[in-house]
């Protein structure tokens, strides 16, 4: 039954319109995915050798102790980033086929991924360290599945936490706060994880409790999305929704523009997947803590963090214009609309979601000046030209986006993905050239400095840049409604 299921998996994505645009960006993936375990594995190396040789600890312990960290944070970054795998039900519920066979196929599809995948690259290499090191090996062998299947544990609460985002809070507060008691020296948690991590290696029998714990958590899955698998998407009777309407006439001074922009507020208002790419935004305000280490301090990585603070929302929303509205796009296409007019009301929605990030950023003051103008210079360069490039970008990926999915099981949730993050790569490396080129021509400040001129740069250009999309998105006109019109790509 599972090599069926593949070959229909098969099928579908090599007769979906989308099959070549499709390959090319697997292709792509694959080579990321290199580059990934090559980084991943580095790590395990410095993680072993650095914190013995220069911080003098003993380096399972050490890690053990901050594992905690990485599963909230597994949890937090999989809700906004890990795409939920597409499962046809509908034809597959009317075939002699049981539910449960079905539900497991799904959920084994969620454990090939690359938040699981990535974890694989870092614990096993760490482990051959142990292992060289004259660790004792079942003890390492039982730490390996202790973690193994905690890790686990996280790609199916993820799943189970995609309809209750309450939670989903409380684990990014728990996070948030917890970091901070460790960072002002508070409380170190560390010291009382780290024996509970570690219990698997003094004795190995222990792994049996996260094995446990996993088999429960995936039988809840199954019998969770089993009762939900139905011709109907998983309810019998829609749940009856309200919503109060939203005073947007302060928006009729920007004109036709204003149409555009109110449908755009209340999609993000009324729509949870649309929500979701606010949350995002929110979400990488606290990316820069990552890089207040003196490691980063005053290098090109702390405009790569600058460009993430503030362009949390540019890239989660911003990178699927015109996708968000692909359901009544040709619709839309029929009507006597500009384009340029439809362009600017997404570019200042992004224009305005950017500099909210940049003012709610200004925490990192607290942590110096440094950081902040990094991310001052980031926005700066995400108003100026990202803004532009993530609508270029939307008039060549064509990915329909099905707002409906929240109700079905195993549906793609998802308004941001690995793939969409390659896409992102460009938007990146440049201003990091930039921020080098001014630091080898005078000082780190300059580098700052020449990365907001280059931002500033392109408000001049905004016109001529305009016109240029529009002309790309006339082109692209009908590629683009013929693939909104594929439903299973």
């Amino acid at each position: 039954m599972l090599q069926h299921f593949l070959y229909l998996q098969w099928k579908s994505f090599t007769r979906g319109a989308g099959f070549a645009t499709g390959l090319a960006q697997k292709i792509l993936m694959g080579f990321a995915w290199i580059y990934f375990a090559a980084i991943f594995a580095s790590l395990a190396f410095a993680a072993f050798w650095v914190v013995q040789d220069d911080l003098g600890k003993d380096p399972l312990p050490f890690v053990s102790g901050y594992l905690l960290y990485g599963f909230v944070f597994w949890i937090v970054a999989r809700y906004f980033l890990q795409k939920m795998p597409i499962v046809h039900i509908q034809p597959l519920l009317i075939l002699p086929v049981s539910k449960k066979r079905i539900v497991r196929f799904g959920l084994l599809k969620t454990t090939v991924s690359f938040f699981n995948l990535s974890n694989l690259f870092f614990f096993v290499p760490f482990g051959v360290i142990l292992i060289q090191q004259e660790y004792n090996w079942p003890g390492v062998v039982g730490w390996w599945i202790s973690i193994g299947s905690i890790i686990l544990m996280t790609n199916f609460l993820n799943i189970m936490l995609n309809s209750v985002d309450r939670i989903l809070v409380l684990f990014a507060v728990l996070l948030i706060g917890v970091y901070a008691l460790q960072y002002f020296e508070i409380f170190d948690l560390t010291a009382w994880t780290a024996p509970i991590f570690m219990a698997a290696y003094h004795q190995p029998l222990f792994c049996i409790i996260p094995l446990v714990l996993l088999g429960l958590i995936y039988q809840w899955s199954v019998t969770h999305f089993k009762d939900k698998l139905m011709l109907d998407g998983g309810t019998i009777q829609p749940k009856a929704e309200t919503h109060r309407a939203a005073d947007l006439s302060w928006l009729d001074r920007f004109g036709r523009t204003a149409i555009f922009l109110r449908n755009d507020i209340r999609l993000i208002i009324r729509n949870k997947r649309a929500r979701m790419s606010v949350w995002m935004g929110v979400g990488f305000l606290f990316y820069g803590l990552i890089f207040m280490s003196d490691i980063y301090s005053g290098s090109a990585m702390t405009v790569f963090a600058g460009i993430f603070v503030s362009g949390g929302f540019l890239f989660g929303f911003g990178q699927y214009v015109p996708s968000w509205d692909s359901s009544y796009y040709p619709l839309m296409m029929s009507q006597n609309i500009a384009y340029k007019e439809y362009l600017a009301s997404k570019w200042w929605l992004v224009v305005v979601g950017t500099l909210i990030g940049m003012v709610l950023s200004s925490f990192y003051v607290f942590f110096g000046w440094e950081m902040y103008l990094a991310i001052l210079a980031g926005g700066i360069y995400n108003l100026g030209i990202n803004a532009y490039l993530v609508l270029l970008s939307g008039g060549y990926t064509r990915t329909p986006i099905d707002l409906t999915t929240n109700n079905k099981a195993f549906g793609d949730k998802r308004s941001f993905n690995i793939k969409t993050l390659l896409l992102s790569i460009p938007k990146l490396v440049v201003p990091m050239f930039v921020y080098y080129v001014g630091v080898l021509i005078q000082s780190k400040s300059f580098g700052l400095i020449l990365v907001a001129l280059v931002g500033v740069l392109g408000f001049a250009f905004r016109n001529l840049v305009f016109g240029w999309i529009e002309k790309i998105y006339q082109e692209e006109k009908h590629k683009t409604l013929e693939a909104y019109k594929q439903k299973n790509t």
